[in-house]
């Protein structure tokens, strides 16, 4: 008898390990999904508000009749109305946003991809734009997402001079940082038709 009950006993154990093992699992997994489930959201919500902020620029570069107002070095250049004067604003995370960080990082990155191609032509980027996405639809539930939109002169135009607009085209370079450190962009050429139309002449996700 006594050996029948140190083996029930051992029995037990091992179920109880077993249980504890598929409960430890399935909540690991409850918790994976969850993440995955906000990574994704973050994500979602960025790369919508990306596009929103560089749609929201359009409308102050469909007022202005000179381009170039926008490319001369600060404290000249014209900023978007779209614009919450904050001077250090507060990211979704609760950390400021370092603006000239930002600047100084787009200048790099723009550098290493169009130094070589393009030379003196090459984008001096200027800040734009920057608010939180509630900007953009004060009725709307505020989402964790700000938003940054630079403006460029297009390497292509040739007249060696990144503060001028040459023929009609810039370049717009949009950033969402959103929650869980999410960041997602959207760039592009915007050109003037002879009517005064606006025009998307390319749109990509650098990352």
């Amino acid at each position: 008898m006594t050996g029948n009950r140190g083996a029930a006993l051992v029995i037990v154990l091992l179920i109880m390990v077993l249980l504890a093992v598929v409960a430890g699992g399935l909540i690991i997994l409850a918790t994976t999904e969850t993440l995955i489930s906000a990574a994704h959201r973050h994500a979602h919500e960025a790369s919508h508000g990306a596009d929103a902020a560089l749609d929201r620029v359009l409308l102050d570069l469909a007022s202005l009749p000179d381009w170039s107002a926008l490319l001369v070095p600060p404290p000249g250049n014209l900023v978007s109305s779209f614009n919450d004067g904050a001077t250090t604003p507060i990211g979704p995370d609760g950390r400021p946003i370092d603006l000239p960080a930002l600047t100084a990082e787009r200048q790099r990155e723009s550098d290493a991809r169009d130094g070589p191609l393009f030379g003196p032509n090459s984008p001096r980027w200027r800040l734009l734009a920057h608010a939180p996405i509630h900007h953009l639809a004060p009725t709307v539930t505020r989402l964790p997402v700000y938003l940054v939109v630079w403006v460029g002169d297009d390497g292509p135009d040739g007249d060696g001079d990144p503060t001028r607009d040459a023929n009609q085209r810039v370049v717009l370079h949009a950033v969402a940082l959103g929650g869980a450190g999410t960041r997602r962009s959207v760039e592009a050429v915007v050109e003037r038709t002879s009517e005064g139309v606006l025009r998307l002449r390319s749109w990509h996700r650098p990352r």
